[in-house]
């Protein structure tokens, strides 16, 4: 069993643990610009969000549930931040509605089986126009696995907590096999070796292939250790759970699990 400690970024201090190689400031690359900062108007540290249609963003659940709220945010009171401290400059764009909700998961730690839950769906206004929304794959492990094989890399992102705002890339870092954990295979959860931020949550999980092109298969939960071990690892939601609330209308396709709402 992985265990998982300070498994959420946003609501509590990182665990210290062993040195790897710091995140690097953001290239040039057009698909950086639909990662943003999502505030949600309190004194919590703030998370991260991306951009998947013009006017929907994806982050982490328990970004709506920090520092122990009963209840969540009120849409309203979400501001996602596009490219926030690159250029070109975007407009902030306000959330007015939740189109899904994984679960109702708070900041603080994170059972393994809160994992595949910690994914929320913001509706936002105006649009964000100028901005090529990250597309959403649905994709098991052993498939991740076999395209980082073929050349694909592995890339998180997010805006921790730091001196600026400032969009930070987590690589190189690798998918790490549950099976390499002695965990049972589960798909709905992703485990990396990237080093991840307070503030870091909700920030996208990619595999980006030879051209340059990325695909969204996560969105960052938080971060834990390997079992039996101080080794840190990085923690997060398959996007495949939360991709049958894209599309037209945002309706679940058959037997898609029905998200919790508040």
């Amino acid at each position: 069993m992985l265990a998982l400690i300070g498994a959420v970024l946003a609501g509590c201090a990182p665990t210290p643990g062993p040195k790897l190689q710091a995140p690097q400031p953001s290239p040039v690359a057009p698909w950086t610009a639909a990662i943003g900062e999502l505030d949600a108007g309190t004194e919590d540290p703030h998370c991260s969000a991306v951009l998947v249609e013009p006017d929907l963003i994806a982050t982490a659940a328990h970004c709506l549930f920090l520092n122990n709220a009963k209840a969540a945010v009120r849409p309203g009171d979400l501001v996602f931040r596009p490219n926030l401290g690159g250029l070109p400059a975007f407009p902030p764009s306000r959330g007015i509605a939740f189109r899904g909700l994984g679960g109702v998961i708070r900041g603080g730690k994170l059972r393994n089986e809160d994992v595949p839950n910690d994914w929320a769906l913001i509706t936002v206004s105006p649009p964000v126009v100028g901005v090529q929304p990250l597309p959403v794959a649905s994709l098991p492990i052993s498939g991740m696995l076999r395209l980082v094989q073929s050349g694909d890399r592995l890339v998180t992102a997010g805006y921790g907590n730091g001196a600026y705002d400032e969009l930070r890339l987590h690589s190189p870092c690798r998918i790490i096999p549950q099976s390499e954990l002695g965990m049972f295979p589960d798909d709905t959860m992703l485990i990396t070796s990237c080093i991840f931020r307070v503030g870091d949550s909700g920030g996208p999980i990619l595999l980006v292939d030879g051209a340059g092109e990325p695909a969204l298969i996560g969105i960052i939960s938080g971060f834990g250790r390997k079992p039996h071990s101080t080794e840190p690892v990085g923690i997060g939601v398959n996007a495949g759970v939360f991709l049958p609330y894209i599309g037209p209308g945002g309706a679940p396709k058959p037997g898609a699990k029905i998200a919790a709402t508040n």
